[in-house]
C-alpha cells in the first residue's frame, strides 16, 4: 500500500470512524432507532451522517397501549 496518500496513521482514521459511529448510535437511540444502524451510518459516513441524522430522522410515535 502507497503510505503516502494517508496523512495520518490508519489508526487515527479508525478512531474517527468509532467517534462518529458513537454520536450516531446515541443520536439513533435518542429517536428510537436501532443504535447499531446509527453507529453505521456514523461510522460510514462521519461527519455528514450525524448531520443527516439530526436534520432527517424523526422521532418514532410511540403507541400507546
Amino acid at each position: 500500500m502507497n503510505d503516502e496518500l494517508l496523512l495520518f496513521p490508519p489508526s487515527v482514521y479508525l478512531a474517527i470512524g468509532v467517534f462518529f459511529g458513537a454520536i450516531g448510535a446515541y443520536l439513533a437511540e435518542q429517536r428510537g432507532r436501532r443504535h447499531y444502524k446509527g453507529f453505521l451510518i456514523g461510522f460510514l459516513f462521519g461527519f455528514l451522517g450525524i448531520l443527516a441524522m439530526i436534520f432527517f430522522l424523526k422521532n418514532k410515535k410511540k403507541s400507546g397501549l
